[in-house]
């Protein structure tokens, strides 16, 4: 009988070390690159001088934003870019020619459809984001991909890096239109068209804006749903937590990111917008994670 030695097995050991390792970038069915978040840990939440003077406490969103508490997350994929109008009419087409539900969440409406609504003519190109959303057309789609929605740990860190670093956006702590580079697609204080876009923009059009594991688009063009409920208390129940996936239950579900319709506050990456799942507007869209 064949033994391996001991040369031999660590040969075969490093081989599938480099082999098993997943891949740093992969493209997906859908077309789209998505990138490796590696395991690590990092301080979710804001900082309450973020707010000072803008966000009166009754709003219960903001207090939720705190406190600050260590996570840890396993490692995971995550769309480079947002999805786009092409994608997902990719998916309409398809569930038009097979009539199937089968991608649907189990606690889908039977009267909900998937298609966009609330678009004009300037938020439709191929390369835009896919607005017009609610949180089941993104669960649709990402299981249709083969893929899911990120949790809000998920999301955050990607956005803003391993560590106690603290980014109030995905570039750092700089205001979107610092020394005229403009890094998002927001609603700008100078005017709708400030950035170069009265509505979303082509995705990746901000490069100066990517987030430190290289994700594009984290603050603004289209507000992206997770798949956290919103639970304002759940942040001061969690530290310490391994991939934390949110409260069991709740009426609203966590939106990340803001969108062009956003100002600079609410592009922040600890901002925590919501809505209900059912509903739909013009600046909600998704982007898809990955288990390696």
């Amino acid at each position: 009988m064949y033994r391996l030695g001991l040369s031999g097995a660590l040969f075969l050991l490093s081989l599938c070390l480099v082999r098993c390792s997943p891949e740093p970038q992969i493209q997906t069915k859908d077309g789209g690159e998505m990138v490796l978040i590696p395991a690590g840990e990092f301080l979710m939440g804001g900082e309450k001088a973020d707010l000072e003077g803008f966000a009166p406490s009754i709003y219960l969103n903001y207090e939720a934003e705190y406190p600050r508490h260590q996570v840890k997350l396993s490692a995971f994929y995550l769309d480079k870019y947002e999805v786009t109008n092409a994608q997902y009419q990719r998916f309409l087409a398809h569930l038009e020619q097979h009539q199937g539900t089968s991608f649907n969440h189990p606690s889908q409406p039977a009267d909900q459809d998937h298609l966009q609504h609330y678009l004009n003519d300037e938020m439709k190109a191929e390369d835009q984001p896919a607005t017009g959303l609610n949180w089941f057309d993104a669960y649709a789609y990402c299981n249709y991909v083969g893929k899911r929605l990120p949790t809000e740990a998920e999301w955050e860190y990607a956005a803003r890096g391993p560590g106690e670093i603290y980014r109030k956006y995905p570039w750092g702590n700089e205001r979107p239109e610092t020394d005229g580079i403009w890094r998002a697609n927001i609603r700008p204080e100078q005017g709708w068209s400030a950035d170069g876009h009265r509505y979303t923009a082509p995705v990746g059009a901000f490069p100066d804006g990517v987030s430190p594991f290289g994700i594009m688009d984290m603050a603004g063009n289209a507000e992206e749903w997770v798949a956290d409920w919103l639970d304002a208390s759940y942040y001061r129940n969690s530290q310490g937590a391994k991939d934390p996936k949110g409260p069991k239950e709740g009426r609203n579900k966590v939106i990340k990111g803001g969108s062009f319709g956003t100002d600079p506050n609410h592009i922040r990456i600890a901002t925590r917008l919501y809505g209900a799942p059912e509903v739909k507007s013009e600046m909600q869209g998704c982007r898809c994670a990955k288990d390696p």
